[in-house]
């Protein structure tokens, strides 16, 4: 599915990459919403299962992070939560990122305080947000995002994906390639 990008000057637009991103001020600073489906892999534990398919810029304060589960594993653990990380981290690494989504988020602020299961006795659009989290006020870092197993997936058998909605205001994303 190619990228699209809804905007006040432009409307709909079609672009080359993936996602959606919705923006009063396409490629400029404004709010911004990015919109992704993710295929899980089968991973270690605390690896990356899935990458976001864009950075924000520093001086983002990212305001709603939300992760759904779109499809189930065939096997029955798989389990994930969302990272915020200043580098790109690649699927299958080591996960170095900070989890503002998930059952380790500091201070238990995600509801529900769980990490998102997509096992395969797990339910079907389950879903869990940043919750009481306060706003994350980036300064000077970019701001990469992945999907980081939270118990050994590496047998996990099945296509599970995961809907990524992202919010923020600042600059616009920037695609990966």
């Amino acid at each position: 599915m190619p990228k699209v990008q809804l905007s006040n000057s432009k409307g709909l637009v079609q672009l080359s990459g993936k996602g959606f991103e919705h923006s009063d001020t396409a490629g400029e600073v404004g709010f911004h919403r990015w919109v992704e489906e993710l295929s899980i892999s089968a991973v270690a534990d605390n690896d990356v299962a899935a990458r976001v398919g864009m950075y924000i810029p520093a001086q983002a304060r990212i305001t709603n992070a939300h992760i759904i589960g779109t499809e189930l594993a065939t096997s029955a653990d798989a389990s994930v939560a969302l990272e915020i990380h200043t580098a790109d981290v690649a699927v299958d690494a080591a996960s170095a990122g900070t989890e503002i989504v998930g059952a380790d988020e500091a201070g238990n602020k995600s509801l529900p305080d769980s990490d998102l299961n997509l096992g395969s006795g797990d339910v079907l659009n389950d879903n869990i947000n940043m919750g009481t989290l306060a706003a994350i006020d980036r300064g000077t870092s970019v701001s990469y995002f992945q999907l980081a197993a939270k118990e050994d997936i590496s047998a996990m058998t099945g296509t599970p994906k995961v809907v990524v909605i992202i919010e923020w205001f600042g600059p616009a994303a920037v695609a990966l390639v």
